[in-house]
């Protein structure tokens, strides 16, 4: 049973597309609204990038990233606050966490994105030599 559920989370952590697809789908029959689902997703996956990233990383280049992720996160978050408090009267809370949870969804997809293609390039290369 434990050698299934090892199994189970690191194929999630692999491939978090899998989870994102799961949970948009599951929510838009419950919900029947996409772009709330998405938002939805998004949201569920941001928690699984943050260390599907990280061991992507690990794994490819043998550098251990995960404190400059967290650093990144908490430098955007700042950013994104000051901006906020720059151009709006009031700060909003729960709608300024929304924002900085997704840009964070957005950066972690894209870097997941290309440390996928990077290994891609660098598995093909090592089969050709």
């Amino acid at each position: 049973m434990n050698n299934i559920l090892q199994t189970i989370i690191s194929f999630l952590l692999v491939f978090p597309i899998v989870i994102f697809i799961i949970v948009f789908l599951v929510s838009v029959k419950i919900s029947h609204k996409k772009v709330r689902s998405f938002g939805i997703a998004a949201d569920i996956t941001t928690i699984l990038l943050f260390f599907a990233v990280p061991i992507a990383i690990q794994s490819l280049f043998h550098i251990q990233t995960t404190g400059i992720i967290v650093g990144i996160a908490l430098v955007t978050s700042v950013i994104l606050t000051i901006i906020e408090w720059k151009t709006k009267t009031e700060i909003e809370l729960v709608p300024l966490l929304r924002k900085i949870w997704r840009f964070l969804f957005l950066v972690l997809s894209v870097t997941y994105f290309i440390v996928w293609c990077i290994g891609l390039v660098f598995k093909v290369l090592e089969y050709i030599n």
